[in-house]
């Protein structure tokens, strides 16, 4: 179980970060099952491609799995030919970003105490 520098255990605790939030699941589930369902593919097919198990899909498409491992998707988006590729959407001031950033953390960290 994690341990905050306190001795607490932040288990369960909701990690908000500043460029990437999301409420219910990972946008990347979405995605994944919107090129799986393009490319025509079923979890069957995609496990023998990929051999990322079908229940993994299942917990993907219609469980509980929130917040999906990057290797594990990635695995199954290159078993039909995909890659998750960075690109550059916008150009980012770091001098100007960098205090606002810090003052977010800081309040983050004020609402965990």
């Amino acid at each position: 179980m994690a341990k905050k520098s306190n001795g607490r255990s932040n288990r369960g605790a909701l990690q908000l970060y500043r460029g990437y939030n999301f409420i219910n699941k990972d946008p990347a589930i979405d995605k994944i099952r919107t090129i799986v369902q393009q490319e025509g593919v079923s979890e069957a097919q995609l496990h023998v491609l990929s051999g990322v198990s079908t229940t993994t899909f299942a917990n993907w498409f219609r469980g509980d799995t929130k917040r999906p491992q990057f290797c594990t998707l990635a695995a199954a988006a290159a078993a039909i030919g995909y890659d998750w590729e960075l690109q550059k959407k916008k150009v980012v001031n770091i001098e100007t970003e960098l205090p606002k950033a810090q003052a977010w953390l800081d309040k983050q960290r004020r609402k965990q105490e």
